[in-house]
């Protein structure tokens, strides 16, 4: 079917963002990329001089605000996101792998209802921080991962509900 096609893809696609957004700052010199922070969805940076791989560090740029603070440090330099999106990309790798093997157990409405579900608690981390002074890498990567198995099941809902026009028993 054209949905596990469709899923396969998306799983490959985000497993090499998130093996790429790994092995960037290990292909360079150690700390070569820190302080970084910037604006999401404006390039704060030249990138070009970074050949083949600061592409990675420049759709990081992109997608993220790249804050030195809140972003793993490998290798001495940061990841070309921070680690709540780190943890996103990890969990929706993980969740579209679990899509494959889950999809008999569960039925297709209740893959939306515990994905939005699963999103709540970035949404709560994230306001948390900024109500009180709770500021934990930890907690950003786990509640992201959480989030990301959340946004896979979205996924696997949004395909089988509009691919194949009507929604799984």
């Amino acid at each position: 079917m054209i949905q596990d096609v469709i899923l396969k893809v998306l799983t490959v696609l985000s497993g090499a963002l998130l093996l790429l957004f790994i092995a960037a700052p290990l292909v360079y010199p150690y700390g070569t990329f820190t302080h970084l922070d910037g604006i999401p969805s404006v390039i704060d940076h030249d990138w070009s001089q970074y050949g083949a791989m600061g592409w990675v560090y420049a759709l990081g740029d992109i997608l993220c605000h790249q804050e030195f603070s809140r972003s793993i440090v490998l290798n001495g330099s940061q990841m070309p996101v921070c680690g709540r999106d780190v943890g996103l990309l990890a969990g929706l790798f993980a969740g579209l792998i679990g899509c494959f093997w889950i999809k008999s157990l569960v039925g297709d409405r209740k893959y939306l209802i515990i994905g939005l579900i699963l999103l709540l608690p970035t949404a709560l981390e994230w306001i948390a921080e900024h109500v009180t002074t709770l500021d934990s890498m930890e907690l950003r990567i786990f509640f992201g991962i959480i989030s990301g198995i959340g946004a896979a099941l979205i996924v696997e809902h949004v395909l089988n509900r509009n691919i194949s026009g009507a929604e799984a028993p």
